[in-house]
């Protein structure tokens, strides 16, 4: 039975509901992160990082928390953050022995599974998703996907998968758990690792060059391949798949589409930095699976993309491919100073340095230019990957907005397409909200066409929603409890909450230098 939401304007308001205490209290830096993909492989769990050695998980099922293993992150203050990004996970190739029922991998997990681990993600109702790629030689030119529903144990388990694959994967093709991980970021020497959410184990980033360590606040989003407007599935990027009707690949490959269909409108370089992944070729296996950023495509029908550099593998004229965010690269800005830095981080490539705006790392996804001016406490950020946009497209998806924080009512634009920043922006009710110590936000990327970002003013009882399609600022729903001492720290998160046609979210908020926690529909 599809669930209906019954609120109806002015006569019913949004009330917060008082959910399990935490753990442990919000202190400075202890915050929040969550999956935000669309449909039902959505990691279920809001995540806290609570300490240097404290992570814990909160069922949005079953209301209830669990504490995790320590992550040893050896300093937790003031500037001390996580993101969960969701398409990290396990990676590498398959072994010999497969079937189209079952897998059985080559490339080792990082800790050990027991048996029928990976059948139930942790709510009990199913096991995690997997992404099968058949490019090995000889193999079907695939990409598939499917969900555990049973392993062997150990640290290279045979894996029994939900429903047949059209094809039995050859010795060599890829796979990709689609488990999601957490990037912790601790406040000395520049020290973050990652949490492996299928393996439930700790894995120590291997480099922190370029890195400039977190201080006073923190703000970071990730661009993930996974993220897609509401009604398009992980997997499916913006278009849904695409098929070429040419490509070279000489300097820097170009892809031609086709006409008149879901990218035919697109005005030029308006998804530029985004990504091109080839997801079949039936005619050259070993090309499917290859991840290219776009650095310029036209506007013309149909659609000329051109790439970052050469496939290793030329596609066949008539691959299919689909439109994704860049693909795992994580935006960071450390507060008190200007610099952005983003990061590749591991899962389906291996890891490299970090980028800023005046050094590259390597294997970074991006490299974007500094702010115009340092950030402070209260400094937030949200992308707008989803949702409905205007038609003249003021807004875009490749639009990310950076709170500033230090009391001011600061907002500047990061445009992904264009790697630039706008600094200040002009928006509806500027000035009557200031930011500082104790902001925290997150976005809602199912309810209210995807357009609303969710904000706590200030570790107080008032809250605000920055509607980044129209660039307006309102109020939203007074928080009756009173609060402690105003910390830093991301202590908002939004759940989707989605069935069938009906769209709708939850904000989650975690009380200042307390245990409680609360939610209410954001619906409205």
């Amino acid at each position: 039975m599809t669930t209906a939401y019954a609120h109806k304007m002015t006569h019913d308001t949004p009330e917060w509901e008082p959910m399990a205490n935490m753990l442990n209290a919000n202190a400075a830096a202890v915050c929040f992160a969550c999956d935000l993909r669309e449909g039902a492989d959505r990691d279920p769990f809001i995540y806290q990082y609570a300490s240097a050695t404290v992570l814990n998980r909160y069922s949005t099922l079953t209301d209830e928390w669990e504490a995790l293993i320590s992550p040893a992150m050896g300093t937790f203050a003031a500037g001390a953050g996580m993101i969960y990004v969701a398409s990290a996970g396990p990676a590498g190739t398959l072994a010999a022995g497969n079937t189209s029922t079952s897998v059985v991998l080559s490339t080792a997990l990082n800790a050990a599974v027991a048996i029928n681990q990976l059948a139930n993600r942790g709510d009990g109702v199913q096991g995690f998703k997997i992404r099968i790629t058949g490019n090995a030689a000889g193999s079907a030119g695939k990409t598939e996907e499917k969900y555990i529903i049973g392993n062997s144990a150990g640290t290279t388990p045979t894996l029994t998968l939900d429903s047949a694959l059209s094809f039995t994967p050859a010795t060599g093709d890829r796979y990709e758990i689609l488990s999601g991980q957490l990037l912790l970021f601790a406040t000395a020497a520049t020290v973050f690792k990652k949490y492996d959410i299928a393996t439930n184990s700790m894995i120590a980033a291997p480099t922190s060059t370029n890195l400039t360590a977190p201080a006073v606040d923190f703000a970071g989003i990730v661009l993930d391949e996974l993220y897609t407007p509401f009604g398009k599935l992980p997997g499916l990027g913006y278009f849904g798949n695409l098929t070429m009707t040419a490509n070279t690949n000489t300097t820097n490959a170009t892809v031609t589409g086709t006409a008149a269909v879901a990218d035919a409108s697109l005005q030029a370089n308006e998804y530029t930095n985004f990504q091109l992944r080839i997801v079949q070729d039936t005619a050259t296996p070993t090309s499917v699976g290859q991840r290219k950023k776009i650095t310029s495509h036209t506007a013309a029908s149909p659609t000329v993309y051109t790439l970052s550099g050469t496939f290793a593998v030329q596609p066949s004229q008539t691959a299919v491919y689909v439109i994704e965010q860049v693909g795992d690269a994580v935006i960071y800005t450390g507060s008190a100073v200007a610099l952005s830095h983003t990061y590749a981080v591991a899962g389906w490539r291996a890891d490299g340095a970090w980028s800023t705006g005046v050094t590259n790392g390597a294997v970074a996804a991006l490299q974007i230019p500094a702010r115009q001016a340092n950030t402070a406490a209260g400094q937030m950020a949200t992308p707008l990957f989803a949702g409905a946009l205007d038609p003249g497209k003021n807004a875009r998806y490749s639009h990310a907005f950076f709170v500033r924080g230090g009391n001011i009512a600061t907002i500047d634009q990061l445009d992904i397409a264009a790697l630039s920043w706008t600094a200040d922006i002009a928006y509806g009710g500027k000035g009557l909200t200031l930011f500082t110590t104790g902001s925290s936000g997150a976005y809602d990327s199912d309810s209210n066409n995807g357009k609303y970002f969710y904000t706590n003013v200030n570790g107080g009882q008032r809250f605000a929603r920055f509607d980044m399609r129209n660039r307006v600022l309102e109020p939203w729903n007074y928080y009756r409890q009173v609060q402690g001492a105003a910390t830093v720290g991301g202590k908002l998160v939004v759940i989707p909450a989605v069935d069938g046609s009906t769209y709708g979210s939850y904000v989650y908020f975690m009380g200042n230098t307390l245990s409680t926690l609360s939610r209410a529909l954001a619906v409205l």
